[in-house]
């Protein structure tokens, strides 16, 4: 009997690859462009503004996004208002979000949620605001939270909490799509924060983790209709005294991602949300831009458009990103 290695080097050894021929993918482009054409076939259009403009309209179906970050720049709250502003923005496309918040309780993004919704930070949602104990919230409050829990509660988000291996991800995702009525859900949105938090099989590094990541999502967007949206987070690098105190090396760069080849390559839009106030920084990069109550998005890879950078007004007290006009 053979192992259960040998047998999938035998299998491998005797797969063979599909082909397509060239006059295949040509009609397949053409239809997808009648497709756009008539608006049969839309990207998923996001609250902002420069976002869609930086992309093809929103979140393209079949497209992998990846956002990295410090801790506290707005990375969680971007997917956050996303889970939400999406169905928005979007009414008519029939959806479903799958969200794998390995960092993050699901409580928890609800009460994000809730607190973006009725303009609220969270610490007074939580009652925990000591200097101003009279902004804490009241009982007509929580009443409205109640109110607005039951107006997203047949939304269809669906979460999941605890960390898993890249195989168990995507047999996740498969099943999900698979149970999932066509006729009310014809696509799926997937978000996943963030990604060093996927659990290593075996001996695997973190980094052979990212890399089987990056590589089942790409292939899985081209079996399911599915988008994919991936956290990760900077390294120390951006922390460095000499960029700190050197204006021209302010920006930060792909190299500042941990893992970022590996997702760098599969991605479609790679963007870095950046906070300079948090490394108390007074003016920002060599045009000696502002710093107070922004945050600048860095898309330094835009696969069908060209790198740029946006500014964006700070709200995270309140769970919340804007345009910056």
């Amino acid at each position: 009997m053979n192992s259960p290695n040998q047998v999938d080097m035998i299998d491998s050894s005797e797969k063979k690859l599909k082909l397509i021929t060239i006059e295949d993918a040509a009609r397949q482009e053409l239809k997808y462009i009648r497709g756009r054409m008539s608006g049969n076939i839309k990207s998923l259009l996001t609250p902002w503004k420069k976002f869609n403009t930086a992309s093809m309209n929103g979140v393209e179906w079949g497209s992998i996004v990846t956002v990295a970050g410090m801790s506290g720049s707005g990375k969680t709250a971007i997917l956050n208002e996303l889970e939400t502003g999406l169905f928005e923005m979007n009414p008519t496309e029939k959806f479903a979000v799958l969200s794998f918040n390995f960092e993050m309780a699901a409580r928890r993004l609800i009460g994000r949620k809730i607190s973006k919704a009725m303009n609220v930070s969270v610490k007074q949602m939580y009652s925990a605001d000591l200097e101003e104990p009279e902004r804490n919230f009241t009982a007509e409050q929580y009443q409205a939270a109640e109110a607005y829990a039951r107006s997203i509660k047949d939304s269809p988000v669906w979460y999941v909490d605890i960390p898993g291996t890249v195989k168990e991800i995507i047999n996740t995702i498969e099943h999900f799509a698979m149970e999932m009525p066509e006729n009310q859900y014809r696509g799926i949105l997937v978000t996943l924060d963030h990604s060093i938090l996927v659990k290593k099989f075996g001996e695997q590094k973190t980094l052979d983790v990212l890399y089987e990541l990056a590589a089942a999502f790409n292939e899985l967007k081209k079996k399911i209709k599915s988008s994919f949206i991936i956290v990760s987070q900077l390294n120390r690098g951006i922390e460095n005294v000499d960029r700190i105190q050197n204006k021209n090396l302010h920006f930060p760069m792909k190299s500042d991602v941990f893992g970022a080849d590996a997702l760098y390559q599969y991605s479609d839009v790679f963007m870095i949300t950046h906070r300079p106030d948090m490394l108390k920084l007074d003016r920002y990069g060599p045009s000696d831009w502002d710093v107070d109550g922004l945050i600048y998005w860095h898309y330094l890879k835009v696969r069908d458009g060209d790198p740029m950078v946006a500014k964006m007004k700070n709200l995270l007290k309140y769970n919340r990103v804007v345009d910056f006009d």
